[in-house]
């Protein structure tokens, strides 16, 4: 599929996902279960080293319900920088899941690689998550992502707004969120991917704790 016809498809999807919220405006919004202020300082072995917090401008622009950026650490000093984002409904006038490829960009990191990734989580079956190589200066980083939508994940942006209009149809709901990971290439790009993957086993089981199913 061509990078045109791609665009085509996400503007139809999106237009429909509008048309759909915009009929279906009422309904209770779906709270997280747990407020990501009480997301544990310790998963495995990776430990809490700072937060990072989102102006007031941006905060504005995405209307997330609930979020957190946090960076954790492990025993050798490898970082790690964790993303959550919660929308409780992406209903008319509320706010929409953005996707890291018109985030990123925005804050001056250049898209080297995108490709999909499956990790295969013990006890719980695979995780299709979106890769993203980019780059800013002489830094690179890698990006592991994916969306929670209405309980489910998902990897790609135009899936999820299909599940979105799907349940939005259905089950009169509209939740979703963001979950991103992301490191800094110090010791190289498979490195990096390896050491992420890690800490996306030792983090989806508490993400089961704080969004809804």
């Amino acid at each position: 599929m061509t990078p045109g016809i791609r665009v085509a498809i996400s503007c139809v999807v999106l237009l429909g996902a509008l048309a759909i919220l915009q009929l279906r405006s009422t309904g209770a919004a779906v709270p997280i279960r747990r407020s990501l202020d009480t997301f544990p300082g310790a998963i495995g072995g990776w430990q809490a080293r700072e937060d990072s917090f989102l102006g007031a401008e941006i905060q504005n622009l995405l209307k997330v319900d609930d979020y957190m950026i946090r960076r954790y650490a492990d025993e050798a000093g490898n970082t790690v920088w964790l993303y959550v984002g919660y929308w409780a409904s992406q209903r008319r006038g509320g706010g929409q899941v953005h996707s890291p490829r018109n985030c990123l960009p925005g804050s001056g990191w250049e898209p080297v690689e995108a490709s999909r990734l499956v990790i295969e989580l013990p006890g719980r079956g695979p995780l299709t998550v979106n890769r993203y190589l980019i780059q800013k200066d002489q830094n690179m980083q890698v990006v592991l992502y994916w969306y929670h939508a209405q309980g489910k994940p998902v990897a790609g942006e135009v899936p999820a707004k299909i599940a979105m209009m799907r349940s939005a149809v259905f089950q009169n709901r509209t939740d979703g969120a963001l979950v991103r990971v992301s490191s800094l290439t110090s010791r190289g790009v498979p490195e990096t991917t390896d050491r992420l993957v890690r800490y996306v086993h030792a983090v989806y089981p508490i993400l089961g704790e704080y969004l809804p199913d």
